[in-house]
């Protein structure tokens, strides 16, 4: 299976997961804005704050209240703490789960999820980037275990800047998880 084919088995799957939020694919951050690069994510959950002045913090807020949603990115905050393993020894500082699920205040969705199968290093970490800063909650899918091996090492890389007091992005609100733990906890 490829990773498009994934990404169009799992949004039908996340959309009956989270009943009433808009899951769209291939979505596009800013539409519109010709002098602004557009990042575009595989798979994004709403609502979506796309317009001036239209923050959905407060919304954002009560959906992490809800029940099936608490459970729901639990589920994936568990894999993605059993997917840094023995990282966290290093340099990696694994946030508490409402730290990580409120930290992007001023996300532009809900979700922003990249499904990574064989890209560049820089791609991979350009991809983490975008889904951090878009998404109230970033989420990588490693398709294979060198993506998220991948994923773990700029994970690492980006705390190691940060304990050094280097230039660096707040990666806090993304996590990391397998094809397989994603469609598993999916699959009513």
């Amino acid at each position: 299976m490829t990773a498009t084919q994934y990404q169009n088995l799992v949004s039908p799957l996340l959309s009956n997961k989270l009943e009433g939020l808009d899951v769209v694919e291939e979505w596009r951050a800013f539409t519109g804005v010709n002098y602004q690069y557009s990042p575009r994510v595989d798979i994004a959950a709403g609502p979506f704050s796309v317009a001036p002045y239209n923050n959905q913090t407060a919304e954002y807020n009560n959906i992490l209240r809800n029940d099936n949603v608490d459970t729901f990115l639990k589920q994936i905050y568990d894999c993605h703490v059993e997917n840094i393993g023995e990282e966290w020894l290093h340099e990696i500082q694994i946030p508490e789960f409402d730290f990580l699920t409120r930290k992007n205040q001023n996300a532009r969705c809900f979700l922003a999820i990249e499904i990574e199968n064989s890209s560049t290093r820089k791609h991979i970490m350009g991809s983490m980037i975008n889904a951090a800063s878009l998404g109230r909650i970033g989420i990588g899918i490693a398709y294979n275990e060198s993506v998220k091996r991948t994923f773990v090492r700029i994970l690492n890389y980006m705390a190691f800047l940060k304990r050094v007091e280097k230039n660096t992005y707040d990666t806090t609100n993304f996590m990391i998880l397998t094809k397989e733990q994603f469609q598993e906890i999916l699959t009513p």
